[in-house]
C-alpha cells in the first residue's frame, strides 16, 4: 500500500535535515502522489542540486520539481560574470581527471554556459558538477560535446553495461533493457525506486565509448 503524502513529506524533510551539506532552514516541501515540490531558498546552487538528490532518495518519490531559489547571504561578495568566467576556466583546467578541449565559458547573470569538447560522457557531467559549486554560479547550461579518442563498437558497449549490471548489488539486469546506437545508450524497463534507476544510468555513463545516455526507465 502506498505511503500517505504527509509521511513522504516528513521523510524528505528528515533527509534534508540529516544532510549536513544542505541548509534546510528555508526549504519548504510539498508532496503530491509521487512528486515532490521544493520551494524556498538556499545559499548556493550546489545546495539546490543536493536538495533535489536528497528528495529523490525517499521511497515513492519519482519526480522532483526543484523551485528553490539561490539567495546568497547579503554579506557575501558576489563576483561579476567576468570573474565567474575566469574562475570556471581556471578551476576546470586544474582538474586533471576532467579533460576539456577548446573550452569556452559564458556567464549571464550567474548562469554559466559551457562550450567545447570532452573525451568522455562522465567527464562532461563531472565538469558540470564542479561548476555547480563555484561561488556566484546560479545555474549551468552544459553544451560540452563528447568526442571520443577511440570509437567503441556498440555491441561491446552493450556487453560491458550488461556485465556491470550483473555485478551490481541492487540491479536486476533482467528488468532493464539496453540498446546502443552509435554510442548513445537507451535504457528502458521498470524498477522499484529511483536509486536503482540512478545506478543504471551511472553505470551506462561511466562505460567506455558512451557519448550519451537516455534513461527511459519507469519507476513502479
Amino acid at each position: 500500500m502506498p505511503e500517505p503524502n504527509e509521511l513522504k513529506k516528513q521523510k524528505i524533510i528528515d533527509q534534508l535535515t540529516w544532510d549536513d551539506s544542505v541548509n534546510a532552514n528555508n526549504i519548504q516541501v510539498k508532496v503530491s502522489d509521487n512528486t515532490a515540490l521544493l520551494q524556498g531558498s538556499v545559499p548556493n546552487y550546489a545546495t539546490k542540486i543536493a536538495a533535489a538528490s536528497d528528495a529523490y532518495l525517499v521511497a515513492g518519490i519519482n519526480k522532483v520539481e526543484n523551485n528553490l531559489k539561490v539567495e546568497y547571504p547579503i554579506s557575501s561578495y558576489l563576483p561579476s560574470d567576468e570573474e565567474i568566467i575566469e574562475n570556471v576556466v581556471n578551476t576546470l583546467k586544474w582538474q586533471s581527471h576532467v579533460s576539456t578541449a577548446n573550452l569556452k565559458v559564458d556567464s549571464n547573470g550567474g548562469i554559466v554556459t559551457l562550450f567545447g569538447t570532452t573525451e568522455t560522457l562522465w567527464g562532461k557531467n563531472k565538469a558540470e558538477e564542479i561548476v555547480n559549486g563555484i561561488h556566484g554560479v546560479l545555474g549551468v547550461v552544459n553544451k560540452l560535446e563528447v568526442e571520443l579518442s577511440r570509437t567503441v563498437i556498440d555491441l561491446e558497449i552493450e556487453k560491458d553495461i550488461q556485465k556491470a549490471f550483473e555485478r551490481s548489488a541492487i540491479i536486476d539486469e533482467d528488468k532493464i533493457h539496453v540498446d546502443v546506437n552509435k554510442g548513445t545508450v537507451h535504457l528502458t524497463g521498470v524498477v522499484s525506486n529511483f536509486p536503482i534507476k540512478k545506478e543504471a544510468i551511472d553505470i551506462a555513463t561511466y562505460t567506455k565509448g558512451v557519448i550519451n545516455v537516455i534513461g527511459d526507465i519507469t519507476i513502479e
